[in-house]
């Protein structure tokens, strides 16, 4: 492995009965493995951590392979989904942010400090009315949640594995402890679910939400992404505008 030139994003190497998860970042390391601890300790199936090591300065992971089938994206792969992280979200955490240094004292301080990075990487790159809703959400977020709750925050069908007995989740270096919404209204935008229609399956499944925050974070969830396609390198033009139109597109 010494050998190996790393790209300057994640790497996955195949093992039998394992992968071996090279960081592009080192804190999506120490995430990953905090999230996948917590988890474990909540008997929640996701990939157990083997080993960790840095090979030419990068942080690792070694982490057991599962089996099972990547959903595709829409309502019957979601409604799988959904249960799978209500359980994550029954998982407290001692303040709002990343698993290994959270600092926020409540979720409204923690999500105004993003949208205000978003708002001046969208003003600065000329996107101006996406700009002013990052603001806009940032001077009035939604409402605070009861506790902080470890959310996935990347729930997209690919990070997902339907096996004959249990769902399981992959990839866990976004997680953070949040609003449970957050989440679904992630989900929703992933597996191309209509947040209207997300709004049923959550009642469907006895989950309390609000239609209000879930198209909330909807916008949340799409100015990060447009913010991240801007400030690629190099930047993504075509998922800008893809996200840009998302976010001015009526939910209802």
């Amino acid at each position: 492995m010494s050998a190996t030139v790393i790209p300057p994003t994640n790497r996955l190497l195949h093992l039998p009965g394992a992968v071996v998860k090279i960081y592009r970042e080192p804190w999506r390391a120490r995430t990953e493995r905090a999230a996948l601890q917590r988890l474990s300790e909540a008997g929640v199936r996701a990939p157990s951590v083997l080993a960790g090591g840095s090979v030419r300065g990068r942080r690792l992971l070694i982490l057991r392979r599962l089996r099972g089938t990547a959903p595709d994206s829409g309502e019957e792969a979601v409604r799988r989904v959904i249960p799978y992280l209500h359980r994550v979200h029954q998982i407290a955490g001692p303040g709002f942010g990343r698993l290994f240094a959270p600092v926020a004292a409540n979720w409204g301080d923690y999500l105004s400090e993003r949208l205000v990075s978003y708002q001046a990487a969208l003003a600065r790159h000329g996107f101006h009315e996406a700009a002013a809703t990052a603001e806009a959400l940032a001077s009035a977020p939604p409402p605070e949640p009861a506790a902080p709750c470890l959310l996935h925050n990347d729930p997209e069908p690919g990070n997902f594995l339907f096996g004959p007995a249990a769902t399981a989740g992959l990839d866990w270096e976004l997680a953070i402890y949040g609003d449970p919404s957050l989440d679904y209204a992630r989900a929703a935008h992933a597996f191309a679910v209509h947040p209207v229609r997300m709004s049923r399956l959550l009642t469907d499944h006895g989950i309390p939400h609000s239609e209000e925050t879930l198209a909330a974070y909807r916008s949340v969830h799409l100015l990060g992404r447009l913010m991240s396609a801007v400030t690629a390198t190099p930047p993504d033009p075509a998922a800008a505008g893809r996200h840009a139109r998302d976010l001015i597109t009526k939910t209802t």
